[in-house]
């Protein structure tokens, strides 16, 4: 087998391979075998067909044709193995040359992952903050317990600050009703400051079946950008005005939720909103470690493929996201008047941030020897299957061949991560 290599701009090189025809005997003697497989000669049981019978039935090119995948499947990898490539997605393959009595050949272009140097990472030292829960998060999360715990009555008197009120609105403009400005039945707890300003006050002294419209205005930094500044109609009918009472933050309040008393209370959710911040705070730094040692070493030019496969990575994760907020990604989309493209285009840069650590932390597996053990890999694995034993769908993708890679790959970084942390992490 021939080989003659040519360099390409963004890391990319071109192979020109050439299979000899004694190479490609056994490739033709297989395919000759599955073609007399599939079409059945008279005389003969299949797979005992000599193979000069089988060329003068199918002819000699389509015995090529048939073989021609695997040609470039096996010779390829003999290709890359040989000359030591590191090739990252599916090459682009052009056949040059396919006739019987001749030498296949073909050209592919391949990615090659970028050279990576390491520099002198061991001196960087990351500072990690200490952290705890302050009494303002502590009485935070007590009324918020005290909200999920609260007792709401019908009224049957016009609406306050602190009671809830059911309403159905529609918001228009320019007379027209926006995608996903009417709702039936919902709830406004005046005084939260969840609707946008001026809408819970105007909802003040209004009792059920009252009807009221309005104008207002969008903020200017309003989370849909479309409608941020854009004044807008409001049409609103009450259905019921609700009371509220809070629980008082007592003893008893502790015991009704499970607690001895009210110091035992406070104590849990000190602990727990400390652990939570502790969780925060080593993510921050193992990112902070991670991205110093991306700005201390050199990263060859990064091929498009890596860059493409980072952004549709990061849609996927936005989409999961948005599915887990009972929406869809075109009403998405919408909301903040983008497109797919515009959202590909904005995750540019932070795609290839996410590619260069990825290669550091790949880097330092190499030169530390650090890689998961099969045992590690089998175990995730079954620790993934029993999570998700009643989703059909996901049990399915574990028990793809590519899943086991991708457990290997979270293993071996979440090591490398480790290591880094106690290496520079103070």
């Amino acid at each position: 087998m021939k080989i003659n290599k040519k360099d390409l701009e963004k890391n990319q090189l071109e192979l020109t391979i050439e299979v000899s025809p004694e190479e490609l005997e056994p490739h033709l003697k297989n395919a000759a075998e599955r073609l007399s497989h599939k079409n059945k000669i008279p005389g003969f049981r299949p797979g005992k067909v000599p193979y000069q019978l089988i060329k003068q039935h199918f002819g000699e090119m389509n015995i090529h044709q048939e073989a021609l995948e695997h040609i470039i499947s096996s010779s390829f990898y003999k290709a890359i193995t040989r000359e030591k490539l590191e090739t990252i997605g599916q090459p682009e393959i052009k056949v040059d040359k396919l006739a019987p009595g001749n030498p296949v050949v073909y050209t592919a272009i391949v990615s090659l992952l970028p050279q990576v140097t390491l520099g002198d990472w061991q001196k960087i030292i990351v500072k990690k903050k200490k952290v705890k829960a302050s009494s303002e998060e502590i009485e935070q999360t007590l009324q918020q317990l005290q909200e999920m715990n609260v007792k709401e009555t019908l009224a049957n008197r016009p609406a306050a600050k602190g009671d809830k009120v059911e309403v159905d609105f529609e918001v228009l403009i320019n007379k027209v009703v926006i995608e996903g400005g009417k709702s039936s039945k919902y709830p406004v707890i005046i005084g939260q400051n969840r609707m946008i300003p001026g809408f819970e006050d105007k909802l003040i002294g209004l009792k059920d079946e009252d009807k009221t419209e309005f104008e207002l205005e969008f903020p200017a930094k309003y989370f849909q950008t479309n409608l941020a500044g854009k004044k807008a109609d409001f049409k609103v009918k009450v259905l019921n005005v609700f009371s509220r009472e809070l629980p008082k933050l007592d003893d008893q309040f502790a015991k009704n939720i499970g607690f001895d008393d009210l110091e035992k209370l406070k104590e849990q959710l000190r602990e727990n909103i400390s652990r939570d911040k502790e969780a925060k705070e080593k993510q921050r730094t193992e990112a902070e470690a991670v991205n110093e040692i991306v700005k201390f070493s050199t990263i060859g030019e990064i091929p498009d493929i890596l860059i493409k496969n980072e952004i549709q990575k990061m849609l996927y994760e936005l989409e999961h996201n948005v599915r887990s907020q009972s929406m869809d990604i075109a009403g998405y989309l919408k909301s903040i008047n983008k497109t797919r493209e515009d959202l590909e285009k904005d995750f540019q840069p932070q795609a290839q941030e996410r590619v260069k650590a990825a290669l550091i932390l790949r880097q330092l597996a190499q030169e530390e020897n650090i890689q998961s053990s099969e045992q590690e890999i089998k175990e995730q694995i079954k620790k993934q299957m029993e999570l998700y034993k009643d989703n059909k769908e996901v049990i399915k993708n574990i028990q793809l061949p590519g899943y086991r890679q991708h457990t290997a790959n979270l293993i071996n970084n979440q090591k490398v991560v480790k290591f880094i942390s106690e290496k520079i992490i103070q």
